[in-house]
């Protein structure tokens, strides 16, 4: 992959986890969230390092397709019907298809549980803080009531 290239890749990205990111996060945690994107990022370089085999094979299925290495030449298959033809991919395009594949099954499935994460822990201080509420709603009028009862004492006297 040429230089330009991956540093367009490494920019997007960049880009996307600066997007994503809300203001309310600290700086150590947008530091480790940087830190995470650049090591995603370093398999781009090892993509380059790896030898492909002699052998055919799946490089991954994503729904009703299929990456196959076979003869040194990369296809796309149809998964789901024998009588589609079989369309010819250069090694670009096989790695832009894993490329999308990986990001759309492994990183957004991990951004999107950071969410959930996030939503949760925000879910349970808003629980909490009602909470707070609601006991001291319930003491101010135990607090009144008092009040009232002693009221009612003091005219009665």
């Amino acid at each position: 992959m040429k230089d330009t290239d991956k540093d367009f890749l490494e920019e997007t990205f960049r880009k996307e986890v600066l997007k994503s990111m809300d203001d309310k996060l600290s700086e150590k945690e947008k530091k480790e969230l940087m830190e995470e994107a650049n090591v995603s990022l370093k398999f781009l370089d090892k993509i380059n390092e790896v030898e492909l085999p002699k052998d055919n094979y799946v490089i991954f299925t994503d729904g009703k397709e299929q990456l196959i290495y076979e003869n040194g030449e990369f296809y796309v298959v149809s998964s789901t019907s024998t009588l589609k033809q079989k369309k010819k991919k250069t090694k670009k395009e096989a790695t832009d298809m894993y490329l999308d594949y990986f990001i759309k099954y492994q990183l957004n499935p991990i951004l999107d549980s950071r969410k959930a994460k996030q939503r949760t822990i925000e879910e349970k201080a808003k629980n909490k803080a009602n909470k707070t509420k609601q006991i001291q709603k319930v003491a101010e009028d135990k607090k009144i009531k008092k009040e009232k009862v002693i009221e009612k004492e003091d005219l009665t006297r």
